[in-house]
């Protein structure tokens, strides 16, 4: 880490920060630690990189901001328009103060840490179970989901622990998997007492050879006190409300307003400090566009709501700009938007309390019929006059996925309601893997874990598994088993199978966070082998976590062929009963649903993305690892353009029409599938109908248009 500040540092002094920092900006937190986070794509890491922007413009002379990102599929990059990347890099400068920002790379933290820690994991093992060295091995060197929240957090406190940095600010995962990071310091805190009860019986022992009440301190005792020390600085990053401040970010609309709701229950639950709400994207009239007022009008009930819900949190609303938030210049305005004029911004929003104004040349209320796709005229996008809709073709398992915010919920939930429409006889289930389920909102119905007959139609049912109950489920039955194997042991040394009989069964809570999601995959398996439906829609979480999801497979693969070798190697000590087998069924399961991800005629991948420059590089990097994986993707969505209609009666919808061409412009470039786009419906798409009206709507996109476009751009 030295070497990397160095790179960072440039020249500047390498004494300890003072931690005294200048008085927050006007309606900037003057907390040390400021957290932003929330529903994915509504727009946290735009504001987490505008808020760092702004600290440094106010910041003292010789202040260093520091941005860290804690999201697997890391967006800093795009959304400064810096590459930012593994390691401390200078954003920028004002004057003498610094604005730094990083990117862990999780996976390699952790393998660092493995290496380096290697031989105390080892000692603790070896002290407190059956495994002999080469098991212990093996075990470390099995792949760890969930683990990159965990070295996200002791990297950042450990960059926190040098003093160096006045305001660092964190941009977070979408909800539901940063709702699972802020558990973490207790579930650690579980699994460093678990390697101390591995470790008692040693002491136990050393102590009785040594006729002392207490075994001296060893390295492995080292080891967990720093552990435990790490423990208590994350616990005060993160619920201090004396340095700590935890700003939401949503947009006024159902499905945003409704999980930021949930939100913030388990935030304040966890005794998080959260202080603030930016409300984002919020439309405005724009003379008498039918399409931007529909749009204000479709927003009202939920700002509404939003000031009722809310009102314990200081608020700020940021208009909907025509362009894209991305690069320095555009987040200081985004920024000076949200924190510099507090009277402005109360204005604002006093301003979007008032009832919209009723055009008298316009119709008031817009259908979403009223709005085609966009078509060639600007060269980016296809009308509907050659009727290339979106196929529906037979697949057992059809996954859409993408970046937070595009519309992959409503995507899935309107091409399933679409399966059942057209086929009576098929029987269809869309099934969220998101842990922040948004079906329920989708559908205007509440989903839960399993609801029949979903939208009025006998054959689509849901389902929005809970995946940490599963895994408690199996965790009981691991300590059941635990406690049968020593049941059947007998010796003279009652207090060593004791300690032992404690360690083994504690063990399980060394499986890392993120590992309950095997559960979420075995369920999807035992699915498919029930053969009750003719095709599974998977609504998956946000791009980084359904990454670490497509490669659960092989990593559980590894996980089940480990644990079955050792029950084997010690099959004359542990009579494994019938864990043996379900180890072994587990096993079988997880390899069908590998043979069932790579299969092209049984499976397909759905990409989904919107017309944004941050969206277009997340899904490159998406559509890499697909490949890499063998998953196939054939089809990608681009969802929420603007409708030529509207662009060719405002000047508003026109710029924002034009911002969105130039980048589907570059996606017709990238991709070499077919590419549909879908129009931004003037309300939101929520419900039976609107998910039909939605569907009907996504359009291919032409070949001869990127002919042309192709065409034109050699000419140049």
């Amino acid at each position: 880490m030295k070497r990397r500040r160095g790179e960072a540092e440039r020249g500047t002094r390498n004494k300890p920060h003072d931690s005294r920092h200048a008085p927050a900006p006007v309606a900037l937190s003057p907390a040390r630690y400021l957290f932003f986070g929330g529903k994915g794509g509504v727009g946290k890491t735009t504001a987490a990189s505008a808020a760092a922007l702004f600290l440094l413009d106010h910041a003292r002379a010789d202040e260093r901001v520091l941005l860290f990102s804690t999201d697997p599929a890391h967006s800093l990059s795009d959304s400064l328009n810096v590459e930012v990347g593994d390691r401390l890099v200078e954003v920028a400068r004002h004057k003498q103060a610094q604005f730094v920002a990083y990117e862990m790379d999780a996976s390699a933290a952790l393998e660092k840490f493995k290496t380096k820690h290697r031989a105390v994991l080892s000692e603790i093992a070896e002290r407190g179970t059956l495994l002999d060295e080469s098991d212990i091995n093996e075990l470390l060197d099995l792949s760890l989901p969930g683990m990159d929240e965990v070295m996200a957090l002791f990297e950042l406190s450990e960059l926190d622990r040098t003093n160096e940095f006045a305001r660092i600010v964190v941009d977070t995962a979408p909800s539901g998997h940063t709702s699972r990071l802020l558990r973490l310091p207790d579930t650690f805190a579980h699994m460093v007492a678990t390697l101390d009860r591995m470790s008692e019986k040693h002491r136990y022992i050393i102590a009785q050879f040594a006729r002392r009440t207490r075994a001296p301190l060893d390295e492995v005792d080292l080891f967990l006190r720093d552990l435990n020390e790490r423990i208590a600085r994350v616990r005060a990053l993160l619920y201090d409300p004396a340095q700590t401040s935890f700003t939401l970010v949503t947009i006024p609309e159902a499905m945003a307003v409704e999980e930021t709701a949930r939100y913030l229950a388990l935030l304040r639950d966890e005794g998080v400090p959260v202080t603030d709400l930016i409300i984002n994207r919020v439309e405005a009239e724009h003379n008498d566009c039918r399409y931007c007022h529909a749009r204000v009008r479709s927003q009202q009930q939920w700002l509404t709501q939003i000031e009722k819900d809310f009102n314990a949190l200081r608020q700020r609303r940021v208009p909907l700009l025509a362009g894209e938030v991305r690069g320095l210049a555009a987040l200081r305005r985004f920024a000076d938007l949200v924190w510099s004029d507090e009277s402005a911004q109360t204005q604002r929003a006093d301003e979007k309390k008032r009832p919209a104004k009723k055009s008298a040349s316009k119709k008031s209320v817009v259908s979403s019929a009223s709005f085609s796709a966009p078509d060639a005229s600007t060269g980016t996008l296809l009308s509907d006059a050659n009727g290339d809709g979106f196929a529906l073709e037979s697949r057992r398992l059809l996954i859409f996925g993408g970046k937070g915010g595009v519309g992959k919920t409503t995507a899935a939930a309107a091409a399933a309601l679409a399966l059942a429409d057209a086929d009576a006889h098929a029987r269809v289930l869309v099934f969220s893997t998101d842990p922040a389920h948004s079906l329920s909102d989708s559908f205007n119905e509440e989903i839960g874990e399993l609801k029949r007959s979903v939208a009025g139609q006998k054959n689509l049912d849901a389902m929005e598994i809970d995946p940490g109950a599963r895994f408690e489920e199996l965790k009981a039955r691991y300590r059941a088993w635990t406690d049968e194997l020593f049941d059947t042991l007998t010796g003279s040394s009652r207090w060593e199978v004791q300690f032992d009989r404690e360690a083994m069964r504690e063990l399980v809570a060394l499986a890392p966070p993120g590992i309950d999601e095997i559960a979420a995959l075995a369920a999807i398996s035992d699915l498919i082998d029930q053969e009750r439906y003719t095709t599974i829609v998977l609504d998956t979480a946000p791009t980084g976590h359904l990454i670490r999801f497509l490669e659960l497979p092989d990593v559980a693969l590894s996980w089940v062929r480990t644990f079955i070798k050792l029950l084997l190697k010690y099959k004359n000590v542990v009579h494994a009963s019938g864990v043996a087998e379900e180890l072994i069924a587990l096993s079988k399961s997880i390899k069908r649903v590998i043979a069932l991800l790579t299969d092209a005629e049984a499976c397909e991948f759905v990409g989904v993305a919107i017309p944004e420059r941050m969206s277009l590089a997340e899904t490159r990097r998406l559509t890499a690892t697909l490949e890499r994986l063998k998953v196939p993707m054939r089809r990608l969505l681009i969802n929420m353009v603007v409708p030529v209609e509207a662009a060719e009666s405002c000047a508003f919808c026109q710029a924002r029409r034009q911002a969105q061409g130039e980048v589907l412009s570059e996606f017709a470039r990238s991709f070499k599938r077919a590419l549909y786009v879908a129009p931004q419906q003037p309300h939101e798409v929520r419900g039976a109908d609107g998910l039909r009206v939605h569907f009907a709507q996504w359009r291919r996109l032409s070949a001869a248009t990127k002919g042309a476009k192709k065409q034109r751009t050699g000419n140049r």
